[in-house]
């Protein structure tokens, strides 16, 4: 494939990333404020505020890229790091403001189910991306995507398991901090 033609669909394929991002962001977002569940509520303002940044990112990208030729890079943040450390804190923040047990809300299952599906299609195109596209630091970034969704996956599981049933989730929590 010639060089221009590389270039041209590595835009296409950052533009489609772009898209991505920014239907997770206003999805996120608006879960946020329309959940009245304050764990759900600050868990889904902070998937937002990753996917703001992603949005950011390939906008930065897709700009070096098209301006050097397809030579582009940029630094990109640190990788996401223990998803289980992000999930307590989220999990702490939010339990200061409650005063009282929070009833299980179940109607909010399908939400995070959608979102669950919404993270595994984005880290499926950007593993296929990473996995074929010619430019090195392309393939950098979609697997810092890559990394970043399948992170949100587990966080997204993770608590719609605590959701569904905080007891058996502060159990098995617990004993994964005494096994691992």
């Amino acid at each position: 494939m010639a060089a221009k033609d590389a270039l041209s669909e590595e835009l296409e394929a950052l533009q489609l990333a772009l898209k991505t991002e920014e239907d997770g962001y206003r999805y996120f977002k608006e879960s946020s404020e329309r959940t009245q569940h304050p764990i759900a509520r600050k868990f889904f303002a902070t998937l937002a505020d990753d996917e703001y940044v992603h949005i950011r990112l390939i906008n930065e990208f897709y700009d070096a890229m098209r301006q050097s030729s397809g030579q582009g890079t940029i630094k990109l943040p640190e990788a996401p790091g223990n998803y289980r450390k992000r999930l307590k804190t989220i999990f702490e923040e939010a339990l200061k403001d409650i005063k009282e047990k929070v009833p299980t809300d179940t109607s909010i299952t399908k939400v995070y189910e959608h979102a669950m599906d919404l993270e595994t299609k984005a880290a499926e195109y950007y593993k296929q991306r990473r996995d074929t596209t010619p430019f090195d630091q392309a393939r950098n970034m979609y697997d810092w995507l890559f990394h970043f969704e399948s992170e949100h996956y587990r966080m997204l599981s993770e608590t719609l398991s605590y959701l569904q049933n905080p007891e058996q989730w502060h159990q098995e929590y617990e004993k994964s901090i005494f096994e691992g």
